[in-house]
């Protein structure tokens, strides 16, 4: 008997942790704004922005005043998870802003 309830609590741990594994590695999405810099998770709301001063990707529901997202392109990108910053370098390689090119006289 003690080896049944033994099993039964290492099944239902295993499944938990599996559980809760898959929810950490949810495909989130999320618009990136290349001339920003910035990410909004579509699914709660959350922009995240790279802090110059304390060097650290932060959350939040409203950006600073000094970030603005107006007529800025965006791009759809997905991540495995909250943190999509994580891929900042290849995000801002790939979508690259384009600084408009300076027209020559003839």
């Amino acid at each position: 008997m003690k080896k049944l309830i033994l099993a039964v609590a290492v099944i239902f741990t295993l499944g938990s942790a599996l559980h809760v594994s898959a929810q950490e590695t949810q495909r989130v999405k999320f618009y990136y704004y290349p001339s920003s810099n910035v990410y909004f998770n579509v699914s709660n709301g959350d922009y995240w922005y790279y802090d110059e001063p304390t060097t650290k990707w932060i959350e939040v529901k409203t950006l600073p005043t000094t970030i603005t997202l107006a007529k800025a392109p965006k791009y759809t990108v997905y991540y495995n998870g909250p943190e999509v910053w994580r891929e900042n370098a290849l995000h801002a390689k790939k979508y690259k802003v384009k600084k408009d090119k300076v027209k020559k006289g003839k």
